[in-house]
């Protein structure tokens, strides 16, 4: 019992099986309702409705004007009523209760058993010579508004027409059919949604894996059997892929480390030698290359998610850092940076050593790219920050280049590694905001979207 469970627990051929058959059972007990539960009468109220409105196509009046049927040959039109006189009436009844025309000998108007005569019965029963009848009583229509037309049906001949009159039946059963069939839909549909739960959550799951962000498993939980498979293959292509970005990291943080030291050592060495041209052009040489593998150790330091450390930290309290720690690189360059707090929120949820180096790298980057004189705006709204300087703008065409790694645009003047953009979209990547650039004439604007992430 626990092993058959199991597989319709985790299978989704077995769902839907068993939904088939569910829905199929409400189907056969729809049409079983409708047809005997809900209306039982269904076919004997459909031949005593087809009597009257054949009756009364043949309805004429005699001189005094009392209505009658019409029968013009009793062996044609209608025979049915001589020939069946045991099992098949039909009588005109005035408003008095009396019957002016009749089909049979009887003189009495039908009524249901030991009551009398009531002109706003419909449908009723009753014994006649030891048989059952149904009858009808039916208003007729203009010029015949007094008067009151009654048939009546045996039951044994009823059961003749069950066989052999089953047009309506077929209809009912369509009818019935069709809204089972919506029914039967409706429950699928749910079955589906239900049983396809655990395939949407890992899809949610799987939309959050980045290359940032390779730590996240699709759970096999509740997933059906046929996916686990799946599932798991692309957990196992994951592990593979995280294992490796980790040898990628970890070599470019080891190369970077080895080349540190050697640097030093040569930039100790030749600041021992006389004071020479030379000599300074070689320790800007070091002095570039040393930047170069700074920038590269962050590099490889950001992409890693488990390397940040989130919190709730005021914003403008990290701008003011990068801003006073940057403030003697602006004094050589002769800038200033201007602080714009514009925003009613106290705190950001983020890490505080990145974010302070994705708004030095901004900070710098606008300082270097400023003319004499010239002042950085650094904006603080409640959705964004916006680092600007007032230099000579981005050409169109390098716009999609900026960000990518170690690439400088042509004729630059400024040594750099190309990576400070670079670290800049992989700190917002991992904190889920946004980074663009625009160009604002005069100069460059960088906006960092800070609306993804929960604020307060």
């Amino acid at each position: 019992m626990s092993y058959l469970k199991k597989i319709i627990k985790n299978s989704l051929k077995a769902r839907l099986i068993i939904a088939f058959f569910t829905a199929l059972i409400l189907l056969i007990s729809g049409i079983y309702t409708y047809l005997f539960l809900l209306n039982p009468n269904i076919l004997i109220d459909h031949i005593l409705n087809k009597q009257v409105s054949f009756l009364i196509e043949d309805i004429k009046t005699d001189p005094q004007g009392v209505p009658y049927v019409f029968q013009s040959n009793s062996e044609e039109g209608n025979w049915i009523y001589s020939i069946l006189n045991k099992d098949i009436f039909y009588q005109i009844i005035n408003e008095k209760g009396e019957v002016v025309s009749s089909s049979s000998k009887s003189y009495e108007a039908f009524s249901p058993n030991n009551e009398s005569y009531n002109k706003d019965t419909t449908y009723f029963n009753f014994n006649h010579e030891n048989s059952l009848f149904y009858a009808l009583n039916h208003k007729l229509p203009l010029p015949f508004t007094n008067y009151n037309l009654q048939v009546a049906t045996s039951l044994r001949l009823l059961d003749v027409f069950q066989i052999t009159n089953i047009s309506p039946i077929s209809k009912t059963v369509l009818l019935v059919s069709l809204l089972s069939l919506l029914i039967v839909s409706i429950a699928v549909i749910i079955t589906i949604h239900f049983m396809l739960r655990p395939l949407r959550d890992a899809s949610a799951v799987a939309y959050k894996i980045t290359p940032q962000n390779l730590q996240g498993r699709l759970s096999i939980a509740g997933m059906p059997d046929e996916l686990v498979p799946l599932i798991s293959a692309f957990n196992e292509a994951l592990e593979r892929l995280e294992q490796g970005f980790k040898v990628q990291q970890e070599f470019l943080a080891t190369a970077a480390h080895e080349l540190k030291t050697p640097l030093t050592l040569i930039r100790g060495e030749v600041e021992m030698l006389e004071k020479t041209d030379s000599k300074n052009l070689i320790l800007e040489d070091v002095d570039h290359i040393s930047r170069q593998i700074n920038q590269l150790l962050h590099l490889a330091e950001v992409r890693e998610s488990h390397n940040y450390s989130f919190q709730e930290i005021a914003l403008v309290n990290v701008v003011n850092d990068a801003a006073n720690y940057l403030s003697r690189i602006a004094k050589v360059h002769e800038v200033s940076i201007k602080i714009i707090n514009n925003t009613k929120r106290v705190h950001l949820n983020a890490d505080p050593s990145t974010l302070f180096i994705l708004l030095k790298n901004l900070i710098e980057n606008a300082i270097y790219h400023s003319p004499i004189g010239a002042t950085i705006d650094v904006t603080i709204t409640d959705n964004t920050l916006i680092v600007r300087d007032h230099g000579q703008g981005i050409d169109e065409e390098h716009m999609t280049l900026l960000f990518n790694r170690f690439w400088r645009a042509p004729k630059q003047k400024i040594n750099g590694a190309g990576l400070g953009l670079a670290i800049c979209m992989e700190i917002a990547l991992i904190h889920g905001w946004g980074i663009t650039a625009h160009n604002t004439s005069p100069g460059a604007s960088f906006v960092l979207d800070i609306s993804s992430k929960e604020q307060r």
